[in-house]
């Protein structure tokens, strides 16, 4: 794929080390050529790394008054923003602590403070937790003590989390009682990710975190196979700056043997392998080596950095499979198991669910919601619109590239 000159002037800024001379040209680059590096970055998520990355490892760089600014507001308005998030973690985790309820703070929560040692470089859109199965009941009750609410129309919506919980003028929090989505949760042992963990500061606090093994694999499972690469590069910096922050203590070996336990060597195959092209992550020749499982017929490294640089509006790829070139069957099938979900009842997914009444009207809620969030959007492709046609195209080949992650070799 070809990617703009605005795209590898971003990757350029971002990488401590640049290769070549990245400033080459930027002095006839006028404003809007500044602002399309800013818009790139936004639709990234890494505007305050850009800014930190040009005034601290690019100060010869010449950066126009306007742009400068607007660069500065994104990283200050990051930095309030997280302080309250953070403001508001504390209390959560000292209240579940109160009730001696195990907890890990997960992916932005842990990375910005403890990983990028810097809570501004790393935006957070909610707080994710893991907590034991067992406990999720008494976690729901805490947190609507608290004044958090779930959605019901949520409900099933993800299967390795609660529906969020929301508080006016507050945060959003997601409870995970695993770090991935089947197929491979059921590979996860979740108990095991508790006796493995490793006690970090978040803003003073004392919280248990992912050992650095799992951590890399979570990291790299959530970028590959739950989002299908539509965050943009800023996964990729996760995983390079995660790797780079535990250079000393992470065990290479530990994490080929899980990544096979986890049946998730493709997921972390791809992930480091673009992390290293584009972040410029070290990582040990032989361990990409080891993994073994690229199929090269398939050209999955040249897709998944396809999809990367796709940053337009997203749509469900189920909604997106009803549109793809299958069997009209297939797709009656398809619907009616994303809208009855056969492998978890809402009764697992919604702690609230008490009595088998209450799961029929759970059924109801989602099918509400689903109609709610896609509705709009099934009428559009049902239209032809061409807007929507295209980008259910790429999401189709989104759902190419994670079918292909979770078939085993």
């Amino acid at each position: 794929m070809n990617r703009s000159r605005t795209d590898e002037l971003l990757i350029s800024f971002l990488r401590r080390n640049p290769e070549g001379t990245v400033a080459t040209g930027l002095e006839e680059r006028s404003c809007v050529d500044w602002d399309d590096l800013l818009h790139k970055s936004a639709l990234h998520h890494v505007t305050p790394l850009l800014y930190h990355r040009l005034t601290t490892c690019h100060p010869d760089v010449q950066i126009p008054a306007e742009a400068l600014q607007k660069l500065r507001n994104s990283y200050l308005h990051t930095t309030g923003r997280n302080m309250r998030l953070y403001n508001e973690l504390g209390k959560v985790l000292g209240i579940l602590r109160q009730h001696s309820i195990p907890v890990i703070a997960l992916k932005g929560a842990h990375l910005a403070s403890a990983v990028y040692r810097n809570i501004t470089l790393r935006p957070m859109g909610d707080i994710d937790l893991l907590v034991k199965q067992a406990d999720l009941l008494m976690v729901h009750d805490i947190l609507a003590e608290q004044g958090y609410v779930s959605s019901k129309e949520e409900t099933d919506c993800s299967q390795e989390h609660l529906p969020s919980y929301r508080k006016k003028d507050s945060i959003i929090i997601e409870m995970h009682f695993n770090i991935v989505p089947p197929p491979f949760s059921d590979r996860v042992d979740v108990e095991k990710l508790f006796t493995r963990a490793q006690t970090c500061f978040i803003e003073g606090i004392e919280v248990p975190s992912l050992c650095p093994e799992d951590l890399l694999l979570h990291l790299c499972m959530h970028a590959s196979y739950h989002h299908g690469f539509n965050n943009g590069i800023m996964p990729l910096f996760d995983i390079s700056t995660a790797i780079e922050h535990y250079a000393e203590d992470l065990d290479w070996k530990q994490v080929l043997s899980r990544s096979k336990e986890w049946g998730v060597s493709k997921c972390v195959y791809l992930s480091l392998f673009l992390a290293k092209k584009f972040a410029g992550t070290a990582i040990p020749e032989q361990i990409m080596k080891s993994f073994d499982v690229y199929n090269d017929g398939f050209h999955a490294t040249a897709l998944a950095e396809e999809l990367i640089f796709i940053r337009a509006a997203s749509i469900s790829s189920n909604i997106a499979m009803l549109f793809n070139n299958d069997t009209l069957l297939n797709k009656l099938l398809h619907a009616i198991r994303c809208a009855f979900s056969t492998k978890k009842t809402p009764a697992n997914m919604q702690p609230a669910a008490r009595n088998p009444l209450s799961v029929l009207f759970l059924y109801f809620y989602r099918i509400k919601s689903l109609w709610k969030r896609h509705g709009q959007t099934v009428w559009r492709l049902f239209l032809h619109d061409k807007e929507m046609s295209t980008i259910a195209i790429f999401e189709n080949k989104r759902s190419t590239l994670k079918d292909w992650i979770t078939k085993r070799n």
